[in-house]
């Protein structure tokens, strides 16, 4: 049964109905893949406005930036767009699941073949095939097909990532390097993990530590760091010592502050953990939504979806709550 409550945003007040989301008790976790899925749905943000995923009882809807239900919680499964293409499974008897492509009108563009795929990234999508018969007995190895689902890159990846700023982190018997859309490798394959290129720049592993790269295979910030991420708006979340700790593109420290938890920076602030509670920090580190919330989620057009003790829901850069559900 729907309930209903009043909505405070900058948009218009009024009264719209509350999704009851039982099953959104893993709330964190499930609302970070539906953020990262709905990146590629097939709806133009540019003409009918960027919608967030919501889910009810297993079934997905959208609000808008304003917290009207737009798509009612009916849809069995997200929609998730890459490129033009969605992709989907199937059950066979003798393969078990296996994975295709549609079109926006469900026409099957690629056959659903493949044990695995990724998105499609930069106009390619990493693909997994084991064979039908005894398939725990193959060695994995991933290639990348284009959007015919023509075999670009060939199959001889243990690890496939996706494609970022022209380049994809692979690995073949514990090494990792990166390749090009060509599969010509770019940066040898020397390390023990790579991560995703951005800002042009790449977390890598060697000898147990992290460091960047360049594009071009460049050590930009020697490998100090237990753990490192990628860089967003400027600044990366890196592990040294026992604390975490936002880096600038050259290694330093961004700012000082003492938090427990964080999170990647997105649209000008990041979620950061203090004393048990949740908030969002600006470039330089102050706080521009004070720490109220039990989870946060970085901003994604304008929106984050954050969590307290009594209700989930989306706020604002200025912190106002624009869509809510009880818990």
């Amino acid at each position: 049964m729907n309930r209903y409550f009043s909505i405070t945003t900058g948009c218009k007040s009024r009264t719209s109905p509350v999704l009851s989301i039982g099953s959104l008790r893993r709330s964190f976790s499930l609302m970070s893949v539906l953020m990262f899925s709905f990146a590629c749905v097939a709806v133009s943000a540019k003409a009918q406005g960027t919608r967030y995923p919501i889910e009810e009882n297993g079934r997905y809807g959208f609000i808008d930036s304003c917290g009207s239900v737009v798509v009612q919680p009916i849809l069995r499964f997200l929609p998730k767009m890459s490129d033009g293409l969605e992709k989907t499974a199937k059950w066979t008897v003798f393969a078990g699941q296996r994975w295709g492509f549609v079109d926006s009108a469900g026409r099957e563009v690629i056959p659903h073949e493949y044990s695995e795929a990724g998105d499609f990234h930069e106009g390619l999508a990493r693909v997994l095939k084991r064979p039908v018969f005894f398939p725990f007995f193959s060695r994995d190895r991933f290639g990348y097909i284009d959007r015919t689902g023509r075999l670009v890159i060939g199959y001889k990846y243990g690890v496939a990532g996706d494609f970022s700023e022209g380049l994809a982190n692979v690995s073949i018997d514990g090494h990792s390097g990166y390749i090009d859309t060509a599969g010509q490798v770019v940066v040898p394959l020397q390390y023990q993990h790579a991560g995703k290129f951005s800002c042009g720049l790449a977390p890598v592993e060697k000898s147990g530590m992290w460091g960047y790269i360049d594009r071009t295979g460049r050590e930009v910030i020697k490998p100090r760091f237990r753990s490192a991420r990628t860089f967003s708006d400027g600044l990366a979340l890196v592990l040294e010592g026992s604390g975490w700790k936002y880096v600038t593109r050259t290694g330093e420290e961004a700012f000082r502050l003492n938090f427990s938890n964080a999170r990647k920076f997105s649209e000008g602030m990041a979620p950061v953990e203090i004393d048990g509670l949740w908030g969002f920090v600006d470039t330089a580190g102050y706080f521009a939504i004070k720490p109220e919330f039990t989870d946060a989620n970085p901003f994604w057009h304008g929106l984050a979806f954050v969590e307290t003790a009594n209700w989930h829901g989306y706020i604002n850069h200025d912190g106002k709550i624009v869509w809510k559900y009880p818990r």
